[in-house]
């Protein structure tokens, strides 16, 4: 008979964190279930950080029980329910355990579990409007180091079309040369603030009739606040939904470029966009009738109907 592996053990604590991981890129990354379950599989990694030195230190340490449970001894207490340490002081042991565990880890990771605290405790909604760059770099991070410390990798928790993802995620954190894009937009506002307030409106004008929706995605430049455009590529799988309209195609876009005709500010590459407020990803939606998205040629339908014979006698 195949023993069962104990709940606290590093192994059960990691298949856990692949469940919500799974559960987790059903969604795309706009939504804000994506944002609450990436938090889930946080607190699983972390608890499997720490069992894997020994699942004694999930214990709370109120109750010796608790060291028996971890140990797979019997407990004599009746009705005895076993109790881990809040993930607070679970974040402690981890930042003490994982070499590569920084404070700027345990800080992000402080910060995002409390935003699950505020989802599931309260009536915020806290993921609801959080942009992707303000957190994902960050959580891909922690879960490579995390997954390092385990024995695992970004492989084995997300799969490797999100795994290259993740890591690009990572890179762009990295990139300590795209703060240079600080400068350039710094450079870009001295001359925006030298323009009239007649040049400035003319160019506001212009920049808001050139920059349509079809062609990128609409957002406010940050230097001149006019109507600019990013471009990106597609992250993640395309999400489709019939309406009464016909299919509705959502697919996750990833910013890699932007550009305002207002004040000339150019930006190329993730990192860059990130640096300078503008690396949230946004969602790309096509409409299509169902004759359009089936590509149906309804003349040679129509042919095809007329050839045959369907009447019974």
């Amino acid at each position: 008979m195949e023993k069962t592996s104990h709940e606290w053990s590093p192994e059960s604590l990691f298949a856990k964190a692949q469940k919500y991981a799974e559960v987790m890129f059903e969604h795309q990354d706009t939504n804000w279930q994506f944002g609450l379950w990436s938090a889930f599989v946080l607190e699983m990694l972390i608890r499997s950080a720490v069992a894997k030195t020994s699942p004694v230190l999930l214990a709370d340490l109120k109750d010796s029980n608790n060291l028996l449970f971890a140990l797979g001894k019997p407990i004599k207490k009746s009705k005895f329910i076993a109790k881990s340490a809040s993930i607070t002081e679970l974040l402690k042991r981890v930042e003490d355990l994982a070499k590569d565990f920084t404070g700027e880890n345990a800080n992000f990771c402080v910060s995002h579990l409390e935003r699950r605290n505020s989802e599931v405790h309260s009536g915020n909604m806290p993921f609801e409007n959080l942009g992707s760059a303000a957190w994902q770099p960050n959580f891909f991070t922690v879960c490579d180091v995390l997954t390092r410390e385990i024995g695992e990798s970004l492989e084995s928790l997300f799969g490797s079309e999100i795994a290259d993802q993740a890591r690009e995620e990572i890179e762009a954190l990295k990139d300590e040369n795209a703060q240079a894009v600080k400068g350039t937009i710094a450079t870009h506002k001295t001359a925006w603030e030298g323009k009239t307030d007649e040049e400035q409106d003319q160019a506001r004008k212009q920049a808001s009739t050139v920059s349509l929706r079809h062609y990128g995605h609409r957002v406010n430049c940050p230097v001149c606040q006019s109507t600019g455009l990013l471009l990106g590529k597609a992250v993640g799988e395309v999400k489709r939904e019939v309406d009464d309209d016909g299919i509705v195609e959502k697919q996750v876009m990833r910013p890699e470029s932007f550009q305002c005709v207002a004040c000339g500010l150019k930006i190329n590459g993730y990192s860059k966009l990130i640096a300078s407020g503008l690396g949230n990803t946004y969602t790309a939606t096509s409409h299509y009738t169902a004759i359009e998205y089936f590509e149906v040629d309804i003349d040679e339908h129509i042919r095809g109907m007329m050839e045959d014979d369907n009447n019974e006698y």
